[in-house]
């Protein structure tokens, strides 16, 4: 006699145990950084998001520049229900499955490298990317990472 296997088996190989045995958050830190690269200055952009746990406490960095001035610089207290949403998005997604890839060697003029780099505990993961590269069809899972890390808002 077969027996069917519940749905929620899956998503729970993908999920992670965010705190310790004392209930404490687990280390972790995801860092995302984007920028327009070489174009006029009234489209230059930067973004720089950094969400961080600590033992006590998990803090979201967000620094965002338009045409070479600053219009976001904030930190804050993320509450714990946001972030064991936000890192369940991310763990079905995968993020903890790419590689962590060594910065590019190749520098071409006027073009930016951008990069999501993610730790949690021993797990490692980090991607380098191009704007234009985020067009290719096989970008689907690093641009749904992308997102998600870009709406981030406390």
């Amino acid at each position: 006699m077969l027996v069917a296997q519940p749905k929620t088996l899956k998503l729970q190989t993908k999920t992670w145990i965010l705190k310790d045995q004392k209930g404490n958050w687990k280390p972790m830190e995801l860092v995302w950084e984007e920028s327009s690269g070489a174009v006029a200055p009234e489209f230059r952009y930067g973004k720089q998001f950094r969400l961080v746990a600590e033992q006590k406490k998990v803090l979201l960095t967000r620094k965002v520049s338009r045409a070479g001035k600053q219009i976001l610089n904030e930190t804050k207290e993320i509450s714990p229900k946001l972030y064991e949403s936000w890192m369940q998005k991310l763990s079905q997604l995968g993020i903890q499955s790419i590689p962590f890839e060594s910065p590019p060697t190749e520098t071409i003029t006027g073009v930016s490298y951008n990069f999501v780099s993610f730790q949690l505990s021993s797990t490692k993961s980090k991607f380098y990317y191009r704007l234009e590269e985020r067009k290719e069809p096989n970008w689907k899972q690093k641009n749904s990472i992308i997102n998600i890390i870009e709406r981030m808002k406390p």
